[in-house]
């Protein structure tokens, strides 16, 4: 079974929006993947131009002698997959009405949430999207599968989201699809009178 850990958790956080920070960076360390002989280690930066956290380095330390770090080898570290789940650890997220908690904390609260008014399907659509690009997780999907939503009502939720001012610097695909708008609409969209 693979193991996962963080080491190097830098105090100094990065707050990205919508109540989600991470560390400025970390390192996360793989053990017992299949096929890498040792440890897995990837050292994560928060980019500011990227907006999000990004591998800077990656090293692979065999486990001892008799073990050999090959081309192969290294065609098995999965460096997203590191990245992303140790970025769940040592993210936070606070919604104003609890204490923060960890990402992956946030993501299961998320999926086992149910009953939310569509405003509130508004704010969580935004936080989730933050912290997934946050920690370089694929966005829109990420907020379907938390909300038990397609990905094109996600969409709408997150181009909702943007219209409301609660995804400030975030980039749609389609900035018009936000669905039907009770009142006047603001976009192209719909409107219910």
């Amino acid at each position: 079974m693979v193991k996962l850990e963080t080491a190097d958790v830098s105090p100094e956080r990065v707050e990205v929006g919508n109540g989600v920070s991470v560390p400025r960076s970390w390192t996360a360390i793989v053990r017992d993947e299949p096929g890498v002989p040792g440890a897995i280690r990837v050292r994560v930066e928060f980019d500011p131009r990227l907006a999000r956290s990004a591998a800077v380095s990656v090293t692979v330390d065999r486990a001892g002698e008799g073990d050999e770090v090959t081309s192969l080898t290294l065609r098995e570290v999965r460096v997203q997959a590191a990245l992303q789940a140790t970025g769940l650890l040592v993210s936070t997220v606070a919604d104003g009405s609890k204490a923060p908690v960890t990402g992956a904390a946030y993501v299961r609260r998320m999926r086992e949430r149910t009953g939310r008014s569509a405003a509130e399907n508004v704010v969580d659509a935004a936080a989730t999207y933050r912290l997934a690009v946050a920690v370089n997780l694929p966005p829109l999907k990420t907020v379907s599968d938390c909300l038990g939503v397609s990905q094109s009502t996600a969409t709408r939720l997150m181009n909702r989201a943007r219209v409301d001012g609660l995804a400030a610097g975030i980039r749609l695909p389609d900035a018009d699809a936000t669905g039907p708008v009770v009142g006047p609409s603001r976009t192209r969209g719909p409107s219910i009178n």
